[in-house]
């Protein structure tokens, strides 16, 4: 190419058998296929002017499909992961066990998979206005189409408390499942100036941003009674859109050569927009029923419209102090304030339960050193952090009456987390790298003791939601029992009555590991090994804690085959123990790492732990995986 322009071409394409064996259709699942390739070019259109744009095409095809550790077809057989879901996998048939059902559109052809197509494009023009002021404009496409089925109960119903085990059913349709057919386009233009004034006193950026969003998708839920009997709990198109606009600005003021001052501010004001429409056949005859998933008929528990249109301006600023002590010592400090903006339930089955959420707010506070020493050959850092979260989404499944799934994602609480983090990287000898990392934190919601018993939609708040729970155990009721199930072991209420812990943050987390490089005599060849392993401590991977334990247990509501309090084994839920984790790798490289082999594993040591729950059931992680890879640069 020209000296003012190069061009870079990259692909992928990775086949993966899958590590789960479905022991029903005899196919194995859980893979990971596709393919990728992607063109970035760079330009030199003049001594002030540059380009970079790139264009990249994804083709993906991989689920996470509930699987078990042992056959729950032969539970003696411990030797893999195992599913016992009906449905075929692939991407779609004329056959599907699905299309005999009242279901529209070409998803009702859909077999077990999770398909997607992602087609990016970015641009970013950069010109020198002066000789310290730089002006860049930022453009990016993303349109993206995913088509799956999913099945969440593998073929049969979901745990309780009443049937912790369900028996294996091998449903032809699955058990609990869901059928997607989405289409994905968001657009997005940002103009930045960045620059410095004042013989280096300021530096400063400043920028406006805009985004803008649109879905549609055609998706289905369905739950099977017996091989002759499923509901389709609902079939419905989504529509909706978000459109952002912000504006920001920050400053550097660098005081001396060792302090530095920043405050920045953003500003941005969002709109989004819901439009919803059932496809039944009934719903689409020139009337519409009450009961159909329309977005005229959006009504909470209290008869309170549902809106279709939400609004949201949030300033978020930021602040932070740097102190240079000397060239290999920073002492740090900052505040920001972030948010993550709301939305509806669009999982809902029925009219009252599309409910709205609103933002999350955040501030969150560090501080801490950065530090290197003995000529750079250590390097360690400490931070201090605290976060205190307003408006916390927290999203969330329950088990209905009838067996089937219900998604929700609610405001339920506020929460602080807060904890220390140290990382430390050595380099002993001239190839060798280690590192430890290692941190502790804290998190805990913060429940509004004086929030009224409903909100406006007739959602019972948390506060009254406990004392609900409270009272039924008090009375000898058995959480997750008959009579129970609205108030505890759901939302962020835990199974005992007391408020649950968030999920997914163990109150300790150690990484560790290196690499070493090893040349081969004079031939430009280089082996590295590597190895690395990772621990946390026990956590709870769904939103109320309900975890379903082994061994019976009778109150004034029943007698039950499991518990929620506590057994010699964890049969289902939430609770996770402790963990460690090894991966190991080998990597020979070409000269001028020109091309590399490498093969590693993944979890080595084969593992068992769940970092997901869904309704009741734990999405355990991957066992030991083998990978082996070749790359070349040109």
């Amino acid at each position: 190419m020209a000296d003012t322009l190069s061009v870079k071409l990259s692909g992928y394409w990775q086949n993966d058998d899958g590590y789960v064996k479905n022991v029903t259709t005899g196919q194995r699942i859980n893979d990971d296929d596709g393919w990728g390739a992607r063109i970035g070019i760079h330009g030199e259109l003049s001594p002030s002017v540059r380009w970079n744009g790139s264009y990249a095409h994804i083709v993906a095809n991989g689920e996470n499909i509930l699987n078990f550790q042992c056959n729950p077809a032969n539970p003696s057989d411990c030797n893999g992961r195992f599913a016992t879901t009906g449905i075929p996998s692939g991407k779609s048939s004329p056959n599907s066990p699905f299309a005999s059902l009242p279901i529209s559109g070409r998803k009702k052809y859909f077999l077990m998979g999770n398909y997607t197509t992602t087609n990016l494009v970015t641009s970013n023009f950069e010109v020198d206005l002066a000789e310290k002021m730089t002006l860049n404009l930022i453009t990016g496409f993303v349109a993206q189409d995913q088509q799956y089925g999913l099945d969440f109960y593998d073929g049969r119903s979901g745990p309780s408390l009443a049937n912790p085990v369900p028996p294996v059913r091998g449903y032809e349709r699955g058990g609990f499942a869901i059928l997607n057919d989405g289409t994905h386009q968001q657009f997005s233009q940002e103009a930045k100036i960045n620059g410095s004034i004042a013989d280096g006193l300021i530096d400063y950026v400043t920028g406006a941003f805009y985004l803008v969003e649109r879905n549609r998708t055609d998706f289905a839920d369905t739950f099977t009674l017996s091989p002759t009997s499923t509901l389709v709990l609902a079939d419905r198109i989504l529509r909706n859109k978000t459109e952002a606009l912000a504006g920001y600005a920050q400053i550097d003021v660098n005081v001396t050569d060792q302090i530095k001052l920043t405050g920045g501010i953003r500003y941005t004001d969002e709109t989004k927009t819901l439009q919803v429409q059932d496809n039944r056949a009934s719903c689409n005859d020139g009337t519409i029923e009450a009961t159909c998933l329309d977005t005229f008929n959006l009504v909470g528990p209290s008869g309170l419209k549902i809106p279709n249109k939400l609004k949201t301006k949030q300033w978020t600023p930021r602040f932070a102090i740097n102190y240079k002590v000397n060239k290999d010592i920073l002492l740090f400090a900052s505040a920001t304030r972030g948010f993550k903006s709301g939305g509806w339930n669009a999982r809902a089955t029925s009219v009252t339960s599309f409910l709205p959420f609103g933002p999350e707010k955040v501030w969150s506070y560090e501080t801490g050193i950065k530090s290197e020493w003995f000529d750079r050959r250590l390097r360690a850092n400490l931070t201090f952090f605290y976060m205190d979260v307003n408006d916390l989404q927290t999203p969330s499944a329950l088990v209905n009456p009838n067996g089937s799934a219900t998604f929700i994602t609610r405001n339920f609480a506020d929460m602080t987390n807060k904890g220390i983090e140290a990382e430390f990287t050595v380099v002993p000898v001239e190839g060798l790298n280690l590192y430890v990392n290692a941190g502790y934190q804290d998190a805990k919601f913060k429940i509004d003791r004086n929030a009224p018993d409903f909100d406006e939609y007739g959602i019972q708040s948390v506060n009254a939601q406990q004392k609900a729970c409270q009272a039924l155990i008090a009375a000898g009721n058995i959480p997750g029992g008959t009579g129970t199930t609205a108030s505890c072991g759901v939302g962020i209420v835990a199974p005992d009555g007391t408020i649950a812990d968030p999920t997914r943050v163990p109150h300790w987390t150690i990484a560790l590991g290196g690499n070493y490089t090893m040349p081969l005599g004079g031939s430009g060849l280089s082996l590295v090994p590597s190895l690395n392993a990772s621990y946390r401590s026990s956590q709870e991977t769904n939103a109320a804690n309900y975890t379903i334990y082994s061994g019976s247990i009778t109150g004034t509501n029943g007698t039950y085959p499991a518990n929620p309090y506590g057994g010699d084994e964890i049969l289902n839920g939430s609770f996770t123990p402790s963990a460690w984790f090894v991966n190991a790798g080998l990597a020979l490289n070409g000269a001028d790492k020109k091309w590399q082999l490498s093969v590693s594993c993944t979890n080595c040591l084969n593992k068992t732990a769940a970092n997901t729950s869904l309704a009741n059931t734990r999405y355990i992680d991957p066992p030991m995986t083998w990978v082996a890879r070749a790359r070349y640069n040109f």
